[in-house]
This record gives C-alpha cells, structure tokens and sequence, in this order.
C-alpha cells in the first residue's frame, strides 16, 4: 500500500498536465515525477540500526543500505568514527546518521520517529590483556558500560524509544542480536569482570518478548570477522548448536545477512527466538529462508505441521 500511493499520484498528475507539456517533457511533468519519487522514498519502511558503528551493526546497516529497500537510519555515538566505518560523508540525519547514546534514553527519541523496524545490535565488550580466560591475563569492561548497562538498560531505554514514538505495535517489528549460553548460569562468559553478559542479555530478551511488539531474537555463539556465505549454518536452541571444541563461531557477516531476510521477511520472522552458529564442514548455507528461518521454528510451529493437523 505504501508504493501504491506515489504511482497513484504520478498517474493523477500526467493526467492533469497539459497534452503539450507532456509531450514536451515539460516542467509539470518533470514536477509530477520528481514528487512521486520522494512519495515513494517515504514509502519505505524506516529501519533504525543501533550500534551501527559497531562491528556487527556496521555490517547490517550497509547491508540494508546497499539493498535499496529500506530507509536506514544508523545510531551512533560518534560521527567521526560512522564517516570511517559507513562511508558517509556528511555522516548526518540527511544521510541517515543519527547521534545518540543507549545509555541516554532522551536521545533516543529522534531517531525512533516514523520508524517501523528497531534492529539492536549493540553490546557490551570486554577489553581483554594477555590470555582472555585463565590466570594468564584480564577481562574488564568499561566503567559505565559493563552488561547491565549496556545489555540490559540500555536495550530497555531503546524498546521504550521505539514503542513510545507512535503507530501501532503490531506493525512494527524488533530484532535483537543476544549471546548463546543462556541456559547455564554463572558460565565462562558472566565470569569475565563479574559482569554476567549472558545473564543480562536473557532479560534483554525477556523484556522485548513482553513488550507487545513482533521480535526476532538471534541468539550468536563466538562472533568473527570472517567473510558471510562461507559455512554451514547451524540454527537450534538452548545450546544444542553449541560447542567449544567444534561449533563455537560464526562469521558477523553472516548474522548481518541473517538480520537481513529477518527484515525482509517479518510475517516469517516474527516471534522468533534462536541460537545460531555455524560448522565448517558442509555446504554453506545459502537459503536463509528456508535453512534458517523456517528451520528456527520448533516442529509443531511450522507451516506443514497445521497441514499434517488438518488431514482428516
């Protein structure tokens, strides 16, 4: 319905124009298209991207930038560090450079007006010296920025953004990029500083699965920086994908792709929680639809198990 609109108008004005005008290629007609082509840009469903200087989020925002299918919108805390990671120049709300910060719930406001889709890809990181795990080296995170502010209340502080700024819940849509190793408490990720990032990223989850807004969470073991489409996707839950000695990474790039169709497609995505990681034997996955997406569904929550129900 959205780009119905801008044809309907463009239709509208050659219609109006003068015969002569038309042909000529006239200003009335040059006018008329120009216009439907703005309609049509604000047609696009607005996609906010929230730590789109970082190093997932960088890679979903030019993703969705690149498709041309969208109006992106990246927050960031820092235009100088958006001008070097995202290609923007004047790195600004006319390029769709938005500043702001999780841990300021005022500024959050701006960016979330008009938007239909909140993609959260920020996070808390650690600055490890030495060995990261073991008595040779040390994990800590910033004062100011460890789990629960991050995770937790800072992910609140953009639910809260995005569900106060207007229009109907139900046709918006929320994707969270959280942590595996949600089902053991106190494991080897909550130990590094005490922080318990995997234990405040579940009540991230919690609180956006309660907000009343369609949600998609991606739950990621070891991220890399590795190149997307190379392995074999691996999508499960409660841990069963993972492992430390086999299936403990998967590439950034492939969640960013993964995000990606999420979007595209939210009838298909919405409601979804899962683990994902990836093997390095097997074909790499390139059907996100179907090897991902619908695989993430329990069995009885697929499309063919109401079919199987209803042959009598």
């Amino acid at each position: 319905l959205r780009l119905i609109w801008p044809l309907l108008y463009l239709f509208n004005s050659v219609l109006l124009c003068p015969t002569t005008t038309v042909i000529m290629g006239g200003s009335c007609l040059l006018s008329a298209i120009a216009f439907s082509i703005a309609l049509a840009s604000s047609a696009k469903r607005v996609v906010v991207v929230t730590g789109a200087t970082g190093r997932t989020g960088a890679l979903l925002y030019k993703r969705l930038a690149a498709e041309g299918e969208w109006n992106v919108r990246g927050l960031v805390r820092n235009s100088t560090k958006a001008k070097e990671l995202l290609g923007c120049s004047a790195c600004d709300e006319s390029e769709g450079i938005f500043l702001g910060d999780v841990t300021d719930a005022a500024s959050l406001a701006h960016v979330m007006e008009g938007a239909d889709t909140l993609a959260i890809a920020t996070a808390s990181a650690p600055q490890c010296h030495g060995v990261p795990f073991g008595p040779f080296g040390k994990c800590s995170y910033p004062k100011g920025a460890e789990p629960k502010v991050i995770d937790f209340a800072g992910t609140k502080a953009q639910v809260k953004a995005f569900a106060s700024a207007g229009g109907s819940l139900k046709s918006k849509q929320i994707l969270y990029v959280s942590t595996m190793e949600t089902t053991m408490p106190d494991n080897f990720l909550d130990k590094i500083d005490h922080g318990y990032v995997s234990f405040y990223h579940l009540q991230a989850e919690a609180f956006i699965m309660s907000a009343g807004i369609p949600f998609t969470i991606v739950k990621a073991c070891g991220l890399g920086e590795g190149e997307a489409g190379k392995k074999k996707l691996l999508v499960g839950h409660d841990d069963a994908t993972f492992s430390l000695i086999v299936n403990h990474v998967i590439q950034r790039d492939d969640v960013a792709r993964v995000l990606v169709e999420a979007i595209r497609n939210p009838t298909l995505s919405g409601g979804l929680r899962f683990d994902i990681c990836s093997h390095a034997l097997g074909q790499p996955t390139t059907d996100i639809i179907n090897d991902v997406l619908k695989a993430a569904r329990y069995p009885w929550a697929r499309p063919d198990a109401y079919a199987e129900d209803m042959v009598v």
